[in-house]
C-alpha cells in the first residue's frame, strides 16, 4: 500500500509544476489555460484567481468533462497549498486531459505574493431579517467554534 508521500512522489513524476510566480508571468504572457481550482467552497469564497472555474476535488471525475470538454487545452490545477492540485492532476490525465499542470504552493502562495486576486462579494440576504433571538444563537455558536479553532492553532504550534 502507498504511503501519501509515494502518492505524492508519483504524481510528480507525472504532473508537472509551475511556481505561483511562473503561473502569474505565464497569465501575463498571454497564455490562456483553464485555470481549475479545487478546492473547498467555502475556500473558493474567500479568494481566488480571477477567471478560474471551480470544481471540488471530490466532484472532479462527474464534473470535469461538463465543464472543461475541450480536453486538449492546457490545464493549471490549483488547491491551496499544491496537494489536492496534484493528485487532481493525475485524475485528470487518468480522464484524458492532455496537459495538466499543477501550481505549487497553492492559492496560499499566491495570496502571500500578493498576487491578484477575485473575491467575491458575501451573499446577500434575502427575505425578512431573522429574529434577534435567532441571530444572538447563530453568533453564539459561531464563537465557540472560533474559539474551538483558535485552541487548536494554538496548540497545533
Amino acid at each position: 500500500m502507498k504511503s501519501r508521500e509515494n502518492l505524492l512522489d508519483d504524481a510528480r513524476q507525472n504532473i508537472p509544476e509551475m511556481t505561483v510566480q511562473e503561473v502569474n508571468e505565464y497569465l501575463d504572457e498571454g497564455n490562456n489555460p483553464v485555470l481549475l481550482d479545487v478546492r473547498g467552497l467555502d475556500e473558493w469564497e474567500r479568494g481566488h484567481l480571477k477567471g478560474s472555474v471551480h470544481i471540488p476535488r471530490g466532484e472532479l471525475e462527474y464534473k470535469a468533462e461538463a465543464v472543461m470538454p475541450d480536453k486538449s487545452r492546457e490545464v493549471i490545477v490549483i488547491c491551496a497549498g499544491g496537494v489536492r492540485s496534484l493528485l487532481a492532476g493525475e485524475t485528470l490525465k487518468a480522464m484524458g486531459y492532455e496537459k495538466v499542470i499543477s501550481m505549487d504552493g497553492g492559492y496560499g502562495d499566491w495570496e502571500d505574493a500578493h498576487l491578484p486576486a477575485e473575491i467575491p462579494p458575501p451573499p446577500e440576504e434575502t427575505g425578512a431579517p431573522d429574529p434577534p433571538e435567532l441571530l444572538k444563537e447563530q453568533i453564539d455558536h459561531l464563537e465557540k467554534v472560533l474559539a474551538q479553532k483558535k485552541t487548536k492553532l494554538t496548540e497545533s504550534r
